[in-house]
């Protein structure tokens, strides 16, 4: 059964912090920028400023569903590890978004080179957060 008690909000705030913050350096032209702007067509440059600032804190938003549902999953399991958070983190992002993404990126034909991307940025996330959830 899943457990909710115990969950430590404020690790759930900083894993999402850590998620935005990473995504902010990731798909910035200091990270992969350019190449996600050159795969999907879309310069953030030309963005209208409202609709960045929306599509920022929805992904935020999303960040935080991300962090608790991941805490309640580690909490539930009783995951306490480095290598426990890390493995549940792995396991959650191969099921649910390398699994899932994978579809909308192969059906919308933007092939596999922005699926990766977008899956690692994921992948590089879970990991840490589940690491971070589990310890803290």
């Amino acid at each position: 059964m899943l457990n909710f008690e115990g969950i430590n909000y404020l690790a759930v705030i900083v894993a999402a912090l850590i998620n935005a913050g990473l995504g902010a350096w990731w798909y910035s032209p200091a990270g992969f920028g350019k190449k996600w702007s050159a795969l999907t067509d879309v310069d953030m440059m030309q963005t209208p400023k409202e609709e960045t600032n929306r599509a920022i804190l929805i992904v935020f938003g999303g960040a935080i569903i991300q962090a608790l549902v991941l805490a309640i999953v580690l909490n539930s399991i009783g995951a306490t590890t480095v290598i426990e958070g890390a493995l549940v983190g792995l396991f959650l992002w191969l099921g649910f978004v390398a699994a899932t993404s994978i579809g909308d990126d192969l059906y919308s034909r933007r092939g596999w080179k922005l699926w990766w991307l977008n899956a690692s940025f994921f992948l590089i996330v879970m990991i840490a957060s589940g690491v971070l959830l589990a310890l803290w």
